[in-house]
């Protein structure tokens, strides 16, 4: 007995495919569950760390709330800091206000504001830029270094909340691996770390600075600028 030879269809035809079972649906939901729990849960330590190092220069992000200048004087003085620096770029809105232009010199005025010794405190700050603010304060931060002291092996930085680790990671790429920037991570008075998503800025900081971090981890190419003048004030005494 002899097969009857397959036809051919013209409109339409039978193809084998490979499809999720039920168990393979349930596998794919928990890695999401999984994968949501984990960013609910670690996302901020991942992006707020503190690892401080041993180091004589503490380096101020300047675009941090007031309270944030509190825990860098406290920190200064129990470490026995020789240095602050406040680093930062020209303001966004409202220069024409106020006497000084920049988050670096607002910072460092408020810090003098404070009773906070002079002769320890340096602000270092940028021209105006559109693309990698922190990046571009982390270079100038370094061409002061090499005025101040080429010698410079650590730094600790301190920023605020979730922007602390891309900040590390920026600084650490501009001044590379010859100096280790530990990072100091103030917390947000205004959210947890573990509830921040139940806040409307904490969900838009985090989430913000989580899409930085990976932009920074994968995409970013650290780059050089021709060396300038030096931004903010040179004279320093110990």
């Amino acid at each position: 007995m002899t097969s009857k030879p397959n036809r051919n269809y013209i409109v339409i035809s039978k193809r084998i495919r490979w499809g999720l079972t039920i168990w393979g649906w349930l596998l794919i939901l928990g890695i999401v569950v999984l994968a949501v729990f984990l960013l609910l849960t670690q996302v901020y330590y991942l992006l707020a760390p503190t690892r401080p190092v041993k180091a004589n220069i503490l380096v101020l992000e300047g675009a941090v709330p007031d309270y944030v200048l509190d825990s860098a004087v406290a920190e200064f003085n129990r470490n026995h800091y020789k240095l602050l620096v406040t680093t930062g770029t020209p303001l966004e809105w409202g220069h024409l206000l106020v006497t000084y232009g920049n988050t670096a010199s607002i910072a460092s005025a408020s810090l003098k504001k404070m009773g906070f010794d002079t002769t320890r405190l340096v602000a270092v700050w940028t021209d105006e830029i559109r693309n990698d603010r922190t990046y571009n304060s982390a270079l100038e931060f370094g061409s002061f270094l090499r005025h101040y002291d080429p010698g410079v092996k650590a730094i600790n930085l301190m920023s605020y909340g979730p922007h602390s680790r891309r900040s590390q990671m920026m600084f650490q790429a501009a001044l590379g691996d010859s100096i280790q920037v530990g990072i100091i991570s103030i917390k947000s008075y205004y959210y947890g770390a573990d509830n921040w998503w139940k806040s409307s800025k904490g969900f838009r900081e985090v989430l913000n600075e989580f899409l930085g971090y990976i932009f920074v981890k994968f995409f970013f190419v650290p780059y050089q600028i021709p060396p300038g003048p030096l931004k903010g004030s040179k004279a320093i005494s110990e």
